[in-house]
């Protein structure tokens, strides 16, 4: 069997409210957030969070709970203008 996986990067800015209202059982109204929260939703590469121990989606660890690393990535990886 072969899987394959299509990455499309999501907007920070949209991944934090998303996952903070899926973390509280909550759908947003937002088109955009609700949108995030489907895609989190139905994420298939999930990473261990070191510090809680729980299975995290990977766009939620990077934009949301490592903001730190985020910022190095954002140096190493420059978005085009």
């Amino acid at each position: 069997a072969v899987t394959f996986v299509m990455h499309s990067f999501m907007d920070a800015r949209q991944v934090r409210p998303a996952w903070e209202g899926l973390q509280r059982g909550e759908l947003s109204d937002d088109p955009a957030i609700r949108a995030t929260q489907e895609r989190l939703q139905a994420c298939s590469y999930a990473m261990a969070h070191p510090e809680s121990d729980t299975l995290v989606p990977a766009c939620a660890q990077h934009s949301v709970l490592d903001p730190l690393e985020n910022l190095q990535l954002q140096e190493l990886l420059p978005m085009p203008v």
